[in-house]
């Protein structure tokens, strides 16, 4: 940096003062004049981003030109780099020859199994409790893994209240033959459900408010937000949070003029960036990798209050089911769909319960 020119450098937004942001690195930081940047790749650009920067020192401040997200790099290009015990964050598959025999048993029953998601499932509403009896009846025959994402009231998080809507959703479930006993439920919980206040990752919903549920409902996890799931070698990722307008409220600088959607930018931002949340918020930083990217999933199932999107990059999966309160969607995700034999294929299906 002390030699005149331009240059390239790689490091992290942070904001050292108020509203004064640097570039830093593990050896220093400097301060950044973005006024006159333009923006080089999709994605938002926030304060915490990793970002690759073209620029002139002028006066001990670098005046940026040019300025983006680093490159991605898919989950085999990961594999390749850092090794394939290095990737499997749930150290299942140490050796190749033990991912080639989950992969040769997914070819042959992968097919068979479902996510039917829905996020935003407001339990205080009846129209809601309604159509959830028409869903689960009408999957009662496939045998799902049915993901339920908070917030699971539309108002407040009174845990008395929502102890009882839990009660009015077992008894629900058990007027369903069979479903209680042999049904596979995930709940996830929102960012105003019962918990720790606004930090991430959120714990699972408290046992008291989900009594009645853990009681009666033998195959039901009660996941952290985010939380993982193995599908034989597919790795997902599932995570309740609306990103997409955190994003937008957090972006230093408008995102480019590509063309591309808001939740598109959303989306690029995420996996570029390797972080489920590459933007200013609480987070419990022993527990940061429960929040990394990396390498990349084979899917991202994010529950935004957006409307439905199904966009693939880098080899992932991203989807959002959109919420459920609203117009009563949802989405049926098969991790694997088809086989040639060799590869798999995904299938995402956007679904609406009609009034």
């Amino acid at each position: 940096l002390g030699r005149a020119g331009v240059r390239f450098l790689l490091g992290m937004i942070v904001q050292v003062e108020e509203g004064r942001y640097y570039l830093e690195d593990n050896t220093a930081q400097v301060p950044l004049d973005v006024s006159e940047a333009q923006i080089l790749t999709d994605g938002f650009l926030t304060e915490n981003c990793i970002v690759l920067v073209e620029g002139e020192m002028v006066d001990g401040v670098l005046h940026v030109h040019r300025m983006g997200n680093p490159i991605v790099e898919t989950r085999s290009e990961a594999s390749t780099s850092i090794g394939l015990s290095a990737t499997d964050i749930f150290q299942s598959m140490s050796t190749l020859a033990e991912l080639e025999g989950i992969r040769e048993q997914e070819v042959l029953h992968g097919p068979d199994g479902m996510l039917v998601v829905l996020s935003n499932v407001h339990l205080d509403k009846p129209n809601v409790m309604q159509k959830l009896r028409t869903l689960f009846t009408g999957f009662q025959d496939a045998n799902p893994i049915y993901v339920l994402m908070g917030n699971f009231m539309s108002s407040g998080s009174s845990t008395k209240e929502l102890m009882g809507y839990f009660e009015d959703l077992t008894n629900l479930i058990g007027e369903i033959d069979g479903l209680a006993q042999e049904g596979r439920f995930i709940f996830v919980p929102g960012p105003n459900d019962p918990g720790i206040a606004d930090i991430l990752p959120r714990p699972p919903l408290p046992k008291y408010c989900t009594i009645s549920l853990r009681q009666k409902l033998p195959n039901a996890t009660f996941a952290t937000n985010p939380c993982r799931i193995r599908y034989f070698s597919k790795e997902i990722v599932l995570y309740r949070n609306n990103v997409t307008s955190q994003l937008q409220r957090a972006a230093l600088l408008p995102p480019r003029d590509s063309g591309s959607r808001n939740v598109q930018h959303a989306v690029k931002t995420l996996l570029d960036q390797g972080h489920l949340c590459p933007y200013p918020k609480p987070i419990y930083w022993q527990l940061d990798h429960a929040m990394r990217l990396y390498p990349l999933p084979d899917a991202l199932i994010l529950g935004d209050r957006v409307d439905q999107f199904y966009e693939t990059y880098a080899e992932c999966d991203v989807v959002n089911p959109g919420p459920f309160s609203k117009d009563f969607a949802f989405v049926v995700y098969r991790p694997i769909a088809s086989s040639d034999g060799t590869t798999t294929k995904s299938d995402v299906e956007f679904s609406q319960i009609a009034d």
